[in-house]
């Protein structure tokens, strides 16, 4: 689910980290594997340094194959989130997806590095930030055709039917902009909390107390926070699938498109200043519950606590802990993150710990750290990914 040398950032550097191939590779990383007791609700993989190992529901682990990076090596920085990429080629920037190279500039970018560009892909055009000093531009450019600047001082946000989102960087007004890159009009002139829903291009947003969303079509004003309960200063809004989460340190709550009640919840108190959620806040494909976890305990400068995955459903007005894990923190960067399957959830952290939680109860959780810490090529400040199969 992560990388853990580059949690907190959007663009993770495209070199860091390519495992060794081969078959000496695949000897020094295959012996002596652990093993788990059966019962696994499904298959997981689970990366190091070495490779991938998949951990069967029976319990066996095997050697899957080596690490090999999603985007190809010329990617100097990569998006995690869509596998959108840049590079340069004798000064000139290169755009690709995946593995795919889409489009080249006309131009030339000297000296270009990692944090100078943020980028956004369409189906028929991309537009990118490229930043020099104190400088900024956007460049808007079609799929074969040459880029072209359509403002200073704005970063893209995302493609919605065709037309661009940006923000500005002073003042942070969303401006919406034709496909040609002309500004069509403002969406917000001071909003706060930004986010965007990469599956739905929409943007969220609060602005003067009230929850709005931008739908590619027009700004839809979803509800009141006030009403909502929620006041606190540290506002978060979350796209989660077919739902969206807003919370501040007091309450989480969850809503749909349309701005109605899908459940909400207190938070667990905050004994020390970095506890809170800690996690995304995460839906189940049917949009008929969230999980997140809360940790207790947190300085962020190194001290022990708990870490607890909680489950709300719809209707429900309280979560409900399904999971606790006692931990020592990590200093910075640290995170925890969750994947639904069925019933089930997929737990890992940025301590090298992970479980398998059963949401209702049923069945126990399994832990997988004892096979976690047996694995080849497990590193604290390595490569460390767990997903479902």
């Amino acid at each position: 689910m992560r990388v853990v040398l580059a949690l907190a950032s959007v663009l993770l550097l495209a070199g860091a980290g390519g495992a060794a191939t081969g078959k000496g590779l695949q000897e020094r990383c295959a012996g002596a594997l652990p093993h788990l007791r059966a019962g696994l609700p499904d298959s997981i993989v689970l990366t190091t340094d070495c490779g991938r190992f998949r951990l069967e529901s029976d319990g066996r682990v095997a050697f899957a194959d080596s690490y090999t990076m999603p985007v190809p090596p010329e990617a100097r920085s990569w998006s995690p989130f869509d596998l959108s990429w840049f590079g340069v080629d004798h000064d000139h920037l290169v755009i690709g997806h995946a593995m795919q190279r889409l489009w080249r500039s006309q131009a030339s970018f000297p000296g270009t590095y990692a944090g100078d560009v943020q980028l956004v892909l369409g189906q028929r055009a991309l537009a990118f930030e490229y930043t020099k000093g104190r400088r900024s531009s956007i460049y808007l450019a079609r799929y074969g055709g040459p880029e072209h600047v359509i403002a200073d001082g704005e970063t893209p946000l995302v493609f919605a039917e065709g037309k661009l989102v940006t923000q500005r960087e002073h003042g942070g007004a969303l401006i919406l902009r034709g496909s040609d890159g002309h500004r069509v009009r403002v969406l917000a002139a001071h909003p706060s909390a930004v986010q965007v829903d990469r599956g739905g291009k929409m943007v969220l947003f609060q602005s003067k107390g009230r929850l709005l969303v931008f739908d590619a079509i027009c700004v839809r004003d979803l509800v009141s926070l006030r009403r909502l309960g929620l006041g606190g200063t540290l506002l978060t809004v979350e796209p989660a699938g077919r739902l969206l989460a807003v919370h501040d340190e007091r309450r989480l709550v969850v809503l749909d498109y349309d701005g109605r009640l899908v459940a909400s919840t207190p938070l667990p108190r905050r004994p020390k200043r970095a506890d809170g959620i800690s996690s995304a806040v995460v839906a189940n494909p049917a949009g008929t519950a969230v999980a997140f976890t809360a940790t207790s305990g947190n300085t962020a400068y190194g001290s022990s606590g708990r870490e607890t995955v909680y489950v709300l459903a719809a209707g429900e007005r309280r979560a409900r802990p399904v999971f606790s894990e006692r931990l020592v923190f990590k200093v910075c960067e640290r995170i925890a993150d969750l994947a639904w399957r069925g019933r089930w959830l997929l737990y890992d952290d940025t301590e090298l710990r992970a479980a398998l939680v059963d949401t209702t109860g049923e069945a126990q959780s399994v832990e997988l750290h004892e096979v976690i810490v047996r694995l080849p090529g497990l590193r604290s400040d390595g490569r460390f990914d767990v997903s479902w199969a």
